[in-house]
């Protein structure tokens, strides 16, 4: 994913910018898929998005920060976080 590409992704979702960060209101719920060749991985629950120039910093809500480059981001989730809760952990009821 390019920066212009998450940018156009944050605009369209209409999330709180100011400079170069986002904030993901408590009613959203952030998933970003992250990798490189053979391994990817999802960084759950982010609730600050830093667009730097050559790199994106995401705050997860236990404030945990991690840093990648543009290239690695692979996609976005959002979603509401009352249909993230009802989902659950991947066991059927």
């Amino acid at each position: 994913m390019t920066k212009d590409t998450l940018l156009l992704a944050l605009e369209a979702e209409r999330l709180k910018t100011s400079g170069e960060t986002s904030t993901v209101p408590e009613e959203r719920d952030a998933t970003f898929i992250v990798g490189g060749p053979g391994e990817m991985i999802q960084i759950a629950k982010v609730v600050r998005i830093e667009a730097r120039d050559s790199v994106l910093c995401l705050e997860t809500a236990k404030g945990e920060r991690f840093w990648f480059t543009y290239d690695l981001v692979l996609g976005l989730q959002l979603r509401s976080a009352k249909s993230a809760k009802e989902q659950g952990a991947g066991f059927a009821k």
